[in-house]
């Protein structure tokens, strides 16, 4: 996603990071779930495997944000929905969640802070406050005395260089997995 050594997704970031978010707080009309709607188009936009297809990674983008600002809403309309059941008075078995997705989701945590641990010292403090503690951006440059944009520079290079940490973790998982599975049947082909 190069484009004149800069990259496209880091001058959409500059450009209309801000405007993104006030698109999306017209849908959900809140701030946080509209920085976090805007956070994923951002990665998803990131995440796409053939970017120079794209004719307009701006619309793209705000394709992208108006969609999942609509899935938001749509979980929003599910949950309110009336059974005429008291929800309060029936009692659920667990609040716990499967034990595999339990697991999946801790292994993914694991993942994400091995990730961020190996981001360069500023840009992980930037990162860490921005995503973890959900501080703006006028206040991260402010904790660390930094510029605004700087601030974000670090913010959106961590969500890169993770989001590639754990591309390439997760696909040396697989390539494991798969070669053990191959392993086993060499082994069982043996024995018979």
């Amino acid at each position: 996603m190069t484009k004149n050594g800069q990259t496209i997704l880091e001058e959409l970031y500059r450009d209309h990071s801000k405007r993104l978010v006030g698109y999306i707080y017209n849908f959900l009309r809140s701030e946080n779930e509209a920085e976090e709607v805007a956070q994923e188009a951002f990665l998803k936009l990131h995440s796409i495997e053939n970017p120079e297809e794209i004719i307009s990674h701006k619309a793209f983008l705000y394709r992208i944000a108006h969609n999942l600002a609509m899935k938001a809403l749509r979980r929003r309309k599910i949950i309110k929905f009336d059974t005429g059941i008291n929800m309060d008075e029936m009692e659920v078995e667990s609040n716990e969640p499967p034990a595999d997705q339990k697991v999946s989701s801790q292994q993914e945590y694991k993942l994400f802070c091995d990730a961020v641990a190996t981001l360069p010292p500023k840009c992980r403090a930037a990162f860490t406050l921005r995503i973890i503690h959900k501080k703006s951006f006028k206040e991260v440059s402010q904790e660390l005395n930094i510029s605004i944009s700087t601030a974000e520079k670090h913010v959106l290079k961590g969500m890169r260089d993770c989001q590639n940490y754990m591309k390439r973790a997760k696909k040396q998982s697989v390539n494991l997995s798969s070669q053990q599975t191959l392993e086993g049947r060499k082994v069982k082909r043996q024995i018979v």
